[in-house]
């Protein structure tokens, strides 16, 4: 017997008048959506920073307006995020939602006019541009670029030519600005085109993909870190406020505390830690470790000292081994509740650990021709080369601290896998 279908939801179709087809009145899942459209151009900024396409160094969500990209210089670009889902739809001068944006902008422009370098219309269409061929000049005159072009071709609003004059002065009686106002905006007035609204989504791991970091991610990785960095816009666009920072900010002249608005800034390097930080950005080694054996560290306490001291580096030699004692009774607590996991991990942080040691001492040995000063030199790079990778790579050591990494390169070096910059009783620097 052939399967029954899928059933309908619960209650079927909701609004239904009597019975038959009918619009919904209520659509609060596309005004969700709508919101996550306006994270998505969050987002889009911010990877276009990553990857140099402009030069903000932060963008501020929910702030002055729906974004502001922050420019090394201290000035601002002001993004006003519109959609439309009009079939073919194009902005013209007389739109209502564009009559809104520049109305917003002139409250920019009245009130911090140095401040802002720009205002950025982004949309999923495009403002009108007229063809070759149209000829009515109330249509070309609904151009909001030709307006805009137009603004830029002359010194003050009051030189416009007709039509191109009443369209401006429309939008001044809209906004109820100053004319010089609305007439420095359509100067600064810029447009940027973002994904379509019925697949932003997916067109949104395209973006990504063009992220230098991101080239080699699979489509499912993709899709996990494009939901991680939205998320990121959409806490900060909303008031999502770590309870301790809520309660230790000062409140603001308008009521609210110094956090809230902290929490709307997402720096250029917080994204891109995003990204670094998804498992699938990390680099994972063959499990071809094994050469620390978890529990026998104390038996090569004299050997590590040696080394340090044969380095010149011996005055550091307490501090590190209490790291490499550490970091070991660390990863037995973890072998003593999963020992094959422990084990694989293990194995990932002697890998990454050991490579980056070896290639400090390597640009050591190149660089430095004094055997006295490589050892310092050498442990100093290690530290660095630790703490980079907890901050900037936590998939690759897998979310270790950076105090671990330095007990497991101190561990290597104890066991004889890297040295200080010199040999011990003539013997390799492997010893």
């Amino acid at each position: 017997m052939a399967q029954e279908g899928p059933s309908l939801a619960s209650l079927g179709t909701p609004g239904q008048v009597d019975g038959h087809a009918t619009l919904q009145s209520d659509r609060g899942d596309e005004t969700q959506a709508l919101f996550m459209y306006q994270w998505s151009a969050g987002v889009t900024l911010l990877a276009a920073a990553v990857a140099g396409i402009n030069d903000y160094t932060a963008i501020w969500c929910e702030h002055h307006d729906d974004l502001l990209g922050e420019l090394p210089s201290g000035l601002f670009h002001a993004v006003q995020v519109k959609t439309d889902s009009t079939p073919n739809a194009r902005w013209t001068c007389s739109d209502a939602s564009f009559g809104d944006a520049i109305k917003k902008f002139a409250e920019h422009e009245a009130a911090y006019s140095a401040r802002f370098e720009r205002y950025v219309l982004f949309s999923n269409i495009k403002p009108y541009v007229p063809g070759a061929t149209a000829k009515a000049p109330a249509r070309l005159a609904s151009s909001p670029v030709r307006v805009r072009d137009l603004c830029l071709s002359v010194l003050t609003w009051s030189e416009l030519p007709q039509p191109y004059k009443a369209s401006f002065e429309a939008l001044v009686k809209y906004t109820g600005a100053a004319a010089d106002v609305v007439f420095r905006v359509l100067r600064k007035l810029g447009f940027q085109s973002g994904p379509h609204l019925e697949d932003f989504r997916e067109q949104l791991c395209s973006v990504l993909s063009g992220i230098p970091a991101c080239k080699n991610f699979t489509v499912g990785w993709l899709e996990k870190v494009r939901d991680e960095v939205l998320l990121l816009v959409g806490k900060a666009s909303s008031v999502t406020v770590p309870a301790l920072d809520f309660y230790a900010s000062l409140l603001q002249s308008d009521g609210r505390p110094e956090a809230m608005v902290r929490c709307k800034r997402i720096a250029k390097e917080d994204f891109e830690q995003a990204i670094r930080q998804h498992p699938g950005s990390g680099f994972r080694y063959a499990n071809v470790g094994g050469h620390l054996q978890l529990g026998q560290a104390s038996g090569q306490k004299e050997r590590l000292r040696q080394k340090m001291a044969a380095g010149y580096v011996a005055p550091f030699f307490d501090a590190l081994w209490m790291l490499a004692m550490s970091a070991e009774e660390r990863l037995l607590a973890e072998a003593n509740v999963d020992a094959e996991g422990t084990l694989r991990k293990t194995r990932q942080l002697e890998s990454a650990m050991l490579v980056a040691c070896k290639k400090v001492e390597l640009d050591v040995l190149l660089a430095e021709p004094d055997e006295r000063r490589r050892g310092l030199k050498i442990l100093q790079g290690v530290f660095q080369k630790a703490d980079e990778l907890a901050r900037h790579d936590r998939a690759t050591v897998d979310g270790e601290r950076a105090e671990t990494l330095q007990g497991v390169a101190g561990l290597l070096s104890g066991s004889c896998k890297f040295a200080w910059g010199a040999s011990v009783d003539g013997a390799g620097d492997g010893t």
